[in-house]
């Protein structure tokens, strides 16, 4: 499904795909020989009005580096307190990329999340890639009760690690309760469990397109 596939990253802030599909983009990384996709990412908000994120977009480029990509999307730095206005905006930005790197897979977040911002970014994406595979990823912090996961990502150890690792460059989230180790784990070790494995991602599928 993957295999040489061009596949867009869709985030409504800069630690957001990290945190969601973190451990399924270093699957990718391990495979990429026999994968051969390209990765692209785009992020919404930069979150920096807060001085307590000054250097989370520096943060984010090393963590998804790390994890293998480098095409990184920085359109327009909305502002996280507004985002809500600009979803014309987000949708117009969208179907640009749809037409330049025609992605054939999607990653976003999803349209139940509870935080505005992701919701409001998982939405706009359900409307523009309604001819492309599209799954949406969680984000624990604003899960509510309305995410129903229908594909799962078994990890590996070692994935699990490169995930962590990601997650630590993030030096002004660290402060965060959620950012912690045991709760990045926990969350594994949950949708693992569902499906018989030790550590797993899990998704919403918007489209499947085989």
């Amino acid at each position: 499904m993957f295999s040489n596939k061009r596949v867009l990253l869709v985030e409504a802030h800069p630690d957001d795909l990290v945190w969601g599909c973190g451990g399924t983009l270093a699957k990718f990384k391990e495979a990429e020989k026999r994968f051969q996709s390209q990765f692209q990412a785009i992020t919404f908000t930069s979150c920096e009005e807060d001085p307590l994120n000054k250097g989370i977009l520096q943060e984010n480029r090393e963590a998804l580096n790390f994890l293998g990509v480098t095409d990184i999307l920085r359109p327009r730095a909305f502002d996280r307190r507004t985002l809500y206005l600009h979803a014309q905006e987000i949708r117009d930005t969208l179907h640009r990329i749809k037409k330049e790197y025609c992605p054939e897979v999607v990653f976003s977040v999803s349209p139940s999340d509870l935080h505005q911002d992701h919701s409001i970014v998982g939405e706009c994406c359900k409307t523009i890639f309604r001819e492309s595979t599209h799954f949406t990823y969680p984000i624990l912090r604003s899960l509510g009760t309305y995410f129903k996961p229908m594909c799962f990502v078994v990890l590996s150890k070692e994935q699990m690690t490169m995930k962590l690792k990601a997650l630590s460059m993030f030096k002004t989230q660290y402060r965060r309760p959620y950012f912690k180790k045991k709760v990045v784990l926990s969350e594994a070790t949950y949708y693992g469990t569902q499906i018989n494995a030790e550590y797993a991602e899990a998704f919403e599928i918007m489209e499947l397109i085989v």
